[in-house]
Formats: C-alpha cells, structure tokens, sequence
C-alpha cells in the first residue's frame, strides 16, 4: 500500500511521507486486513484543549491558587497512568502541596465542564473529524468509542455532532469497572459487545486509534493494532512519544487516516 506521494526510511525502520504520517515497517500489509476501528473520544474525535484540559488546568488552579502550566497536562500525560482527568487534576494539586480530595475536585472540575445544564465547556468542543469521514469508514468497517469519559459524557458529545449511528458499540468509564486504560480491559470490552451483536472481530483485524501513551499501550495489551493520532494543539513531535509506547502508525488528521487505510477493508 502507498501511503503518500513519497516517503523514505529513517535510521529507526520507520517510514516517512509528505504529509507527515509515520508508519512502522511490516504494518502497512497488517493493517490491510482490518475490519473494526475503535476510536478514543478525547484528541481523536474532538478536540478538547478548551474543554476537558482547560478544566484541568482551571479547577488545579482554583485549589492552588496560583497559575499552572497548560504544558504540565502533557507531562503527566507522556507519563502513562493519567488517562483519567479527574484523577490527572487531583495529582496536579496533590504533587504541588493542595489538600483537596478526589470528590472534591472532581466537584468543581465537572461544574466547569459539564455545567448545570450541559452548557459548560463541553458545549464549545469542536470536532477533529468530518462526519463525512465517518461515513466513509463506516461503510467499510465497524466503528466503536472506548473513551475514558462518563457515559452521559459520551453520549451528549455523540448526539451533540449527530454520530450516534456511527457507533453501535460504546464503550465508556462506567463499562471499565474501574480498568481504564492502559489496562486492555475496555478495549476487550468493546470486543465483546460487538460479539453480543453477532458481528465478531478479531483482535488481530482491529486497530485501536488514541492520541496517548496510555491508549498505545492499551492496543498493544489487547493485541490490537494501535494508531497515533496527534491532535492539533500538541506538537507534531509527539509521534515519538506515541511510537515508544508503541503504536504500528502515526497520523496528524482524518485525511491521512483516510490513506492509511486506503487498501483496507
């Protein structure tokens, strides 16, 4: 499969296009034999750097007092173990000397994403693929979510962009009794509920497609293939954080997903 209109091999084996995508060597032929695609939510399907990591910046500083960082969510992001962002916020406070505990961040941090009436900062989120797109891959493979958001969460975004049809298969936090990611287990999941629908896909035929070290490792445990993607508001050299947790492809948008899979299906 050609995935660009030129590419070579850097030192490490990995390929290199025009349009910035990377991927390994020996995965473009695996990836030919896809037939599921689950997507993470957050940095993958919408674009949250106003939203959820603005909550997390604004709900640590109302703790502390004092301003922090927007590059100390990344930080622990790259960390692993953080893919839980009322537990990310609690840390930031904590690991700068806050005495606020879970409820209590997680109190103020949904005020101010959720909002009273679902007019927080979740109501601004924007979209970082078309529905056309959607459409697109939709009729060429199963879609499902596995995201670490609520499941009120999840579904309000997916009403809210009219994708519901897209996704029979949801995945969200109250699913994972209590194994987020990098656990595999929401990942097995969404396997399973695709089973109980009668249409079965192998691990081996799925890919998985999240924008952090922990959504990388998840794919890798559940023996799935694990696409990077890396959102417009971090910076393109996060493919390498993504690669080392292991991910077989890196894009930077829909477009280049498209040509990834271009021969798969």
């Amino acid at each position: 499969m050609h995935i660009g209109p030129s590419y070579h091999t850097d030192a490490a084996g990995f390929f290199f296009d025009a349009c910035t995508m990377v991927v390994q060597p020996d995965s473009q032929q695996l990836l030919s034999s896809l037939t599921c695609i689950l997507f993470d939510m957050d940095g993958v399907l919408v674009d949250v750097s106003g939203s959820y990591r603005r909550a997390v910046l604004e709900t640590a500083q109302h703790f502390l007092r004092q301003d922090v960082d927007p590059a100390v969510i990344q930080s622990y992001k790259n960390r692993g173990g953080f893919n839980d962002d009322w537990e990310l916020t609690h840390a930031i406070v904590r690991d700068r000397g806050g005495k606020a505990g879970m409820e209590e961040v997680t109190e103020i941090f949904q005020r101010l994403y959720r909002g009273d009436r679902w007019d927080g900062y979740i109501a601004g989120e924007t979209s970082l693929i078309s529905t056309e797109v959607l459409s697109e891959l939709g009729s060429r493979f199963a879609l499902g979510v596995v995201t670490g958001r609520p499941e009120a969460e999840a579904r309000w975004t997916l009403g809210h962009f009219g994708w519901d049809d897209f996704f029979p298969v949801v995945v969200a936090k109250e699913q994972q009794q209590g194994r987020g990611k990098p656990d595999p287990f929401p990942i097995e999941q969404a396997l399973r509920a695709f089973r109980e629908l009668e249409y079965s896909h192998e691990p081996s035929r799925t890919t998985y497609i999240g924008d952090t070290v922990d959504d990388m490792q998840a794919g890798i445990a559940a023996g799935v293939h694990a696409i990077g993607f890396v959102p417009p508001y971090l910076p393109s050299g996060h493919a390498t954080t993504l690669f080392a947790a292991g991910a077989h492809a890196v894009v930077h948008d829909t477009q280049e997903l498209l040509s990834l899979l271009a021969d798969a299906g």
